[in-house]
């Protein structure tokens, strides 16, 4: 049937070129991609947006644009008072078995009697798909149009989830019809079926009794668009530092700025689209955020807010008390905790590794053990020699010089005593438990039982010692920081330089002490203070977002892990932009500002824009891989062999000056042999 609506000699050119196009689309790959009819009633103005409603189409159009589709995604748009005929006809050539000219129809109504009279009009193969922006019944019992209910959405809920869920669609029903068979069998054989609807209730949390009750037909008014673009026509002027990840300024390879992106510009460019603004940015030329200064003015941006040089301050404001005397801020849209940039954490020194396997208390205790052991072991066997010699001396003759002889070979040794309580602790074999007496043995066998649990522990843990080095950070936490080794500084015209410095007790005065003593202590620029601690016995004090990003950065640039930081953080923060006092932009933002952060969206953001952790400098744990031992792991094992060997060198050296000076022929009873002061010469 011919297009009523064009004259004879264009309506064969129209069917002729939209056959044309899909013949090339089906015989050359896809060369125009997947073309998507989008029909809307008299209610929208597609073409010069104003209402959010239809800003907020725009922004889903030009989303769905840039989607990852095997083929991109064009969209033919039709007016219903205009194009009602051309669109029957090009329904009704799909029926008579010609190509299909769409690959899919997308119905968008603010009138349920216009979308009645169209939706049986639309009856096709091809995927279609309703967008309700007010209830209406469903008349056209037995149609397969799917329908995207999103009057049954606030307003933030609406903007994010029913984007969300109009991209969904696209990807079920239309691209994934572009794809290679095999491809869409893997790719959606074990998903659950799709249903346009579910996605768009379950990302809005709502259950199926509050989805049903839930009724909120869209205004179409221009009042929130109108209210923005009274500030110059379209044109708001913004002031901002860069401070990645929350301000990135993109650059020409000149140095000259080209474009601003990160967390910040990610909410300025959300709202841009739903209020159709443009901006332009200065820089502070001081390059501070703002401080008071010791006149009572401020400087820096917040200096500008306050002159109403610029309209919003853009960047991760940190709003405290000071500051919102002199300025208005908007809602906070993020709240960030302060780090401390550290040099790397080193290893734990080698030569005393010996030691290291206990603590303090363990080896003295183990000193006291063996130090009372051997006397007491000494003074037992004493004790039971003695019996033995009384039991002597009652005895004839004979049984006497017998029991004589018995008591000189058993006669008990102080040094021999000490020689068995440490052979057993250091595994040394050939060790013999006392040979006289119950007590004196059951000792023994219980020192030696605990000597194999301090030997195991002891060799266990120097093992893995040496094989996995354990890495120390130099400090922890803030309170550290005044008795380590490490100057400190922040960025000057920052939150942090005011909380520092008029704090007036605890660990805050110290650290802001230690500022103002220092000239130098506070930078102008993050990137000296980076530098400092890069070169060594520096802590750098920023917010962590930063920190990590600088780490990353580090990493990325040198290949080595050069920066740290502190485990402990302190002092959060919440940021948000700062505006002119009775700013009339205030109330906008805010509410914008909230309904964006109540999505979700700003973890989306948070992914994009922070730098993707390698893990590899994040903490201060060493390898969890054993590794070869050097020599200076083992460098305390050499140390310990030198002072041996030295020991003993002198104490041949004073045995042989003894020896020579001593009567080596004596004579000494058996009695005298146990006295303990010549325990020595046995």
């Amino acid at each position: 049937m011919p297009p009523r609506l064009l004259p004879p000699s264009c309506r064969t050119v129209f069917m002729f070129c939209l056959a044309a196009c899909r013949v090339m689309d089906t015989a050359h790959g896809r060369i125009l991609g997947n073309n998507v009819a989008l029909i809307y009633d008299d209610g929208l103005d597609l073409v010069r947006p104003s209402s959010h409603i239809e800003l907020w189409m725009t922004n889903v159009l030009d989303d769905a644009r840039h989607m990852r589709c095997p083929s991109s995604i064009s969209f033919a748009m039709f007016r219903m008072s205009s194009k009602l005929d051309a669109i029957t006809d090009i329904v009704q050539h799909e029926r008579a078995g010609g190509r299909m000219l769409f690959d899919g129809m997308v119905l968008a109504v603010t009138q349920c009697r216009v979308a009645d009279v169209l939706e049986p009009i639309l009856s096709s193969t091809t995927p279609r798909l309703r967008l309700d922006f007010i209830a209406c019944p469903s008349e056209a019992a037995g149609l397969e149009i799917e329908r995207l209910e999103l009057y049954r959405l606030n307003e933030a809920s609406r903007d994010s989830c029913g984007m969300y869920a109009f991209h969904k669609w696209l990807e079920h029903r239309i691209c994934s019809w572009s794809m290679e068979a095999t491809t869409r069998r893997l790719l959606l054989d074990n998903e659950a079926p799709f249903n346009v609807t579910r996605e768009l209730q379950d990302c809005s949390n709502l259950d199926d009794l509050q989805w049903i009750r839930s009724m909120r037909p869209i205004r179409l008014d221009v009042a929130d668009s109108a209210r923005m673009q009274q500030r110059k026509g379209n044109m708001l002027r913004f002031a901002s530092l860069e401070r990645p990840p929350f301000v990135i300024f993109e650059r020409h390879s000149d140095g000259t700025i080209r474009g601003f992106k990160g967390y910040c510009y990610e909410i300025i460019h959300a709202l841009q689209k739903i209020y159709n603004f443009t901006y332009e940015v200065d820089q502070p030329k001081d390059n501070t955020y703002g401080t008071v200064m010791p006149n009572g003015s401020w400087n820096g941006m917040i200096r500008m807010i306050k002159e109403q040089v610029i309209d919003i301050g853009v960047g991760p404001f940190s709003v405290t008390y000071s500051r919102s005397k002199a300025v208005d801020f908007t809602v906070p849209f993020y709240e960030e905790p302060t780090g401390i940039l550290i040099p790397p954490p080193a290893e734990d020194n080698r030569l005393l590794a010996c030691t290291k396997p206990f603590r303090l208390e363990v080896w003295l205790s183990l000193l006291l053990c063996v130090t009372t052991l051997p006397i007491v072991l000494w003074k037992d066997l004493q004790l039971v020699l003695k019996t033995y010699q009384k039991a002597a001396s009652t005895s004839n003759e004979n049984s006497k010089s017998e029991e004589e002889n018995h008591f000189q070979e058993k006669c008990p040794s102080l040094a021999k005593q000490y020689f068995f309580v440490l052979g057993v602790l250091i595994g040394q074999s050939g060790q013999k438990l006392p040979s006289s007496g119950f007590s004196p043995r059951l000792l023994g066998a219980f020192w030696c039982l605990s000597a194999v649990v301090f030997a195991s522990a002891y060799v266990g843990i120097l093992v893995g010692f040496l094989s996995i080095p354990r890495l120390s950070p130099i400090i922890s936490s803030l309170e550290e920081l005044p008795g380590s080794k490490l100057e400190w500084g922040v960025q000057r015209g920052t939150a942090l330089e005011t909380l520092f410095t008029e704090a007036t007790t605890g660990v805050y005065k110290t650290i802001g002490d230690g500022l103002l003593r220092q000239p130098t202590a506070l930078v102008d620029v993050n990137a000296d203070g980076i530098q400092r601690v890069t070169n060594g016995s520096y802590a750098f004090i920023k917010e962590k977002s930063y920190l990590e990003f600088a780490v990353e950065e580090d990493y990325a640039r040198s290949g080595s892990c050069r920066l740290s930081m502190a485990r402990q953080e302190f002092f959060k923060v919440n940021f948000a932009f700062a505006l002119p006092t009775a700013s009339p932009l205030k109330t906008l933002l805010d509410k914008k500002i909230l309904q964006l952060m109540e999505t979700g969206i700003g973890e989306y953001w948070k992914k994009i824009h922070w730098p993707r952790s390698n893990r590899k400098c994040d903490d201060v744990k060493g390898s969890s891989a054993p590794k070869s031992l050097g020599l200076t792991d083992l460098q305390g094992a050499f140390l310990i062999l030198a002072i041996g060997s030295a020991t003993s060198s002198l104490i041949f050296v004073a045995e042989g000056l003894v020896k020579k000076r001593t009567n080596e022929g004596q004579e000494t009873s058996p009695l005298s042999r146990c006295r303990p002061h010549e325990w020595m010469h046995t």
